[in-house]
């Protein structure tokens, strides 16, 4: 088995939503995705989405984009991003999903010795990604507890701790943001995200080790939309 990550697909299958306009890098993403997700990746491999899945506003109009998702090889472990508008929570989300796809929401998923965690966190105060206010920061402490909740949720004997959010729990310089103590404090291996997209800026220093904890950016945009493999093992 093996485990794959990309964020941000924004897809818009249902919706007047062309990635277009953010670069010629974007043009036809889609099928440029599915062929590269079909030459990659098995039916019994996993593929970690963090977020930022569909340009939906309401959960009928991403059928389409989960449909195609749902076609495609593999299991999908999904978070909700900051765009992810049409999550309804848990519950309506598990009536209408593919089989192949399971959304993480103060829960985990486990297979043999893998344990996955994880949720959209949010723009961290103390990494200067990007501007925050009050409403900002009361989000972010939410968003804290309901990664510990998620991370409470795994066995204690799983062996490969994988965290995902949407948002970047480091800075490019390297600095550990406030989401990193909580998973000092549970144990994380590897720790995978998105959101921010390459534009004119060069994303390579979010992928770092700190204190045994590999850090793997993975928006679709910044791996010219291959799925990345972040971990190879045994069932």
């Amino acid at each position: 088995m093996k485990v794959f990550a990309i964020s941000d697909l924004h897809l818009g299958f249902a919706v007047e939503k062309s990635m277009d306009i953010f670069g010629e890098h974007w043009k036809d993403h889609p099928e440029r995705l599915r062929q590269e997700w079909v030459a990659r990746i098995a039916d019994d491999d996993l593929v970690l989405i963090p977020g930022d899945i569909s340009w939906a506003m309401k959960l009928d109009e991403a059928f389409k984009d989960l449909r195609f998702l749902g076609d495609l090889p593999g299991t999908k472990i999904i978070i909700k991003g900051n765009h992810d508008y049409w999550w309804q929570g848990k519950k309506k989300l598990k009536e209408v999903l593919p089989a192949s796809i399971i959304p993480l929401q103060n829960t985990a998923f486990v297979r043999g010795d893998i344990g996955i965690a994880g949720t959209r966190l949010w723009i961290d105060p103390d990494l200067q990604l990007e501007q925050t206010n009050t409403a900002d920061i009361k989000i972010f402490d939410r968003e804290q507890g309901r990664l510990a909740n998620s991370l409470k949720a795994l066995p204690k004997g799983v062996k490969k701790r994988i965290i995902i959010t949407h948002f970047p729990p480091i800075s490019l310089e390297g600095k550990p943001g406030r989401a990193f103590q909580i998973a000092q404090e549970y144990g994380c291996d590897i720790w995978v995200f998105g959101h921010m997209h390459l534009y004119n800026l060069d994303y390579t220093g979010f992928n770092r080790t700190i204190n045994k904890t590999r850090f793997v950016f993975v928006s679709a945009d910044y791996l010219n939309f291959q799925p990345e493999l972040i971990l190879e093992a045994a069932e």
